[in-house]
C-alpha cells in the first residue's frame, strides 16, 4: 500500500483543486448576484473576468504539484526550485490576466458614455501598460533574475532613447492631448490655415492622423503638428456668415433708403438666418462706378450646402427688391468727350 501513497496525494491534491474551483464559481456567483444591484460594474461579467483565468491557475499549481511526485517517486530529474518559480510566474501571469480583464470592462462601461469616451480610452491604455510592466517585473524577479540592474540601465537607456526619439515622443504626447481636449474628433471638417489644408478627419492614432482632404487624397500628418499650429473645426460652428457689398447704380440714389429698409425686412423674414446676432444692413460707401449697400448677416445653416442655397436664396430676394424699386445695379462704365476741332 505504501507503494501507492503518492497515487492518493495525488488523488487528493485534484479532489482539493476540485473542490476550490466549485467554490470559486460559486462564491463569484454569489458576489454578483449580492451586489449587482448596489454596484452596477459588478453586474457586467465578473464570473468571465476571474473564473476562467482562476481555473487557470489551480491547474497549474496541480500540474506542477503532480510532476514533483512524479520526480520524486520515480527519481526523475525535476528541480524543484525551477518548478516552484515557473509555477508562481505562471500564478502571477493568471493574476496579471485577470487585472486586465477588470480593466477592459471597466473601461468599456466608462467609454460608453460619449463625455468620458477620450479619457476612458487613454487610461485604459496607460493602465493596460502599467499592469503588463509590474506583472512582467514579478515574474522576472520571482524566476530569479535581478531587475535592479535592469530597471538601472532601463532609466540610462530610456533617457538616451528618449533624445534619440523626440519627435516621436512629442507626437506620442500630442496624440494623448488631442484624444483628452478633443479639438476635434473622427469625422469632422478641420483647417490648417497655416498650411493652407482643409480636410476630414479619418483616424486618430497614437503617432499621426490620417485625414483625407477636398481632392480625396489620404494624407498622413503627425500629431505634434496640431500643438504648434492653429486649428480650425468647421463642423463645430454654431453659424455661417454671409458678407457681401451690394451695388446699385448712382442714378438711383434717391432710392437707396427704402431699398435697406425693405432688404433687411426681407432678410429678417426668412427662417435660416439668426435674427438675435447684428443684422446689419447699410449704405456704406461711394465706389468709383456705384453706391455700395453692406449686407453681413448669419445664417444657421451650417452644412457647406445647406449656407450656399440660403445665401443663394438671399441674394435672387435682394436682386428682386431692386428691380422692383426702378433700380439697377451698374457695371463699368466710361465716357467719352469727343473734341471737335
Amino acid at each position: 500500500m505504501e507503494g501507492y501513497f503518492w497515487v492518493v496525494k495525488i488523488l487528493v491534491v485534484v479532489a482539493v483543486l476540485v473542490a476550490v474551483n466549485y467554490a470559486i464559481k460559486f462564491s463569484l456567483k454569489y458576489i454578483q448576484h449580492k451586489f449587482s444591484f448596489k454596484y452596477p460594474l459588478w453586474k457586467k461579467n465578473l464570473e468571465s473576468i476571474v473564473y476562467f483565468p482562476a481555473h487557470i491557475a489551480l491547474w497549474i499549481v496541480g500540474v506542477a504539484y503532480t510532476l514533483e511526485v512524479f520526480g520524486y517517486q520515480f527519481n526523475l530529474w525535476i528541480a524543484p526550485t525551477m518548478l516552484t518559480n515557473l509555477r508562481n510566474a505562471l500564478v502571477v501571469a493568471c493574476l496579471t490576466w485577470i487585472l486586465l480583464k477588470w480593466k477592459r470592462e471597466l473601461q468599456d462601461v466608462y467609454t460608453a458614455k460619449a463625455a468620458h469616451f477620450q479619457v476612458a480610452f487613454v487610461v485604459g491604455r496607460i493602465g493596460s501598460v502599467i499592469i503588463v510592466v509590474l506583472g512582467g517585473m514579478m515574474i522576472l524577479q520571482i524566476l530569479g533574475l535581478d531587475i535592479m540592474p535592469l530597471i538601472a540601465f532601463g532609466g540610462i537607456g530610456a533617457a538616451a532613447i528618449g533624445f534619440a526619439s523626440k519627435d516621436v515622443i512629442a507626437n506620442f504626447c500630442s496624440g494623448v492631448m488631442i484624444y483628452v481636449t478633443r479639438p476635434f474628433t473622427i469625422g469632422e471638417w478641420i483647417l490648417l490655415p497655416d498650411r493652407k489644408m482643409e480636410a476630414i478627419v479619418e483616424e486618430i492614432g497614437w503617432y499621426m492622423t490620417a485625414v483625407r482632404d477636398k481632392e480625396k487624397r489620404p494624407i498622413y500628418l503627425p500629431n505634434a503638428i496640431f500643438s504648434q499650429q492653429l486649428v480650425i473645426n468647421s463642423s463645430r460652428m454654431s453659424h455661417r456668415r454671409i458678407l457681401e457689398n451690394l451695388s446699385v447704380r448712382y442714378d438711383d440714389f434717391s432710392k437707396i433708403k427704402p431699398l435697406v429698409e425693405e432688404i433687411k425686412k426681407k432678410v429678417a423674414a426668412h427662417p435660416r438666418i439668426d435674427t438675435h446676432l447684428p443684422l446689419l444692413v447699410f449704405f456704406n460707401a461711394f465706389k468709383e462706378f456705384s453706391l455700395d449697400i453692406h449686407l453681413d448677416i448669419y445664417t444657421l445653416a451650417t452644412g457647406y450646402e445647406e449656407y450656399l442655397l440660403v445665401k443663394q436664396e438671399v441674394l435672387m430676394s435682394i436682386y428682386e427688391i431692386i428691380l422692383a424699386h426702378g433700380a439697377a445695379m451698374p457695371f463699368p462704365t466710361r465716357t467719352l468727350f469727343m473734341h471737335n476741332s
